[in-house]
């Protein structure tokens, strides 16, 4: 009898601790990437409705998986969690790929509902903007501001009041201002995915992939920027006591 109950126990732990939260990630992923293809506009004369409609996206998909996940819905967000261990390695693992896999489904989704032009239009991706053939900002510019946004953006995962409403308004904070200078930003696997699937069915119209390599290492390089102001503030609140 005392196995059965120890069995059971195990499989109930299983679940809460694995499978639950990676089904919840996975909603998450799909919501997001789904709603966040219908804020883009076909136009950058209004820089304030797509990062509105990108912060509501993250808050209505975050607010509806919470009671099953912590709804990182961002692999950058989950690898700082596994610095700070608040989440195991595995769990870290399981999230970044059900994450991609999530957005693959969104994204390919709303795809399947509009033509390859509507989804040109709406679709934002990493791509520097030029106006009359000089661009707004260069490489190197739009690799430290992304890592200043990004950081901004991790950081607002670190608050424990009101984290839902924090988390969706820094979002549409570093969307404001990456939108008209390099467009997308802050997440790298639903970046990949946009630009996968624009690639596969218009490649002529993919911005270059090297973009999407920079991201990369600035997502990375704001997490640990990020997990190592954590540790000094931890640390003078320590010395302070």
């Amino acid at each position: 009898m005392d196995d059965v109950v120890e069995e059971k126990n195990k499989i109930a732990r299983f679940h809460n601790l694995l499978i639950r939260p990676n089904i919840g990630e996975f909603l998450g992923a799909f919501f997001f990437s789904f709603l966040a293809c219908f804020a883009g506009q076909c136009q950058r004369s209004n820089g304030l409705i797509y990062p509105f409609l990108s912060a509501f996206s993250l808050y209505i998909s975050r607010s509806l998986v919470l009671p099953l996940t912590p709804a990182h819905l961002n692999p950058a967000v989950t690898f700082l969690h596994w610095l700070r261990n608040e989440v195991p390695l595995a769990i870290a693992v399981t999230f970044c790929l059900v994450q991609l896999v999530g957005f693959l489904f969104g994204v390919s989704l709303f795809r399947s509902l509009v033509s390859q032009t509507e989804f040109n239009d709406y679709v934002v991706m990493y791509e520097i903007v030029a106006v009359d053939g000089v661009r707004k900002i260069n490489r190197l510019q739009a690799f430290l501001l992304e890592v200043v946004l990004s950081m901004i953006f991790h950081l607002a995962h670190s608050l424990g009041d009101r984290q839902e409403t924090t988390v969706a308004a820094a979002w549409g904070f570093i969307q404001f201002v990456s939108y008209p200078l390099y467009g997308f930003t802050s997440n790298i696997t639903l970046l990949l995915v946009t630009s996968t699937v624009s690639y596969i069915f218009s490649p002529l119209t993919t911005p270059s992939f090297l973009l999407l390599y920079l991201n990369v290492f600035a997502s990375l390089i704001a997490a640990l920027a990020a997990w190592c102001l954590d540790l000094l503030c931890q640390r003078s609140v320590e010395e302070e006591e």
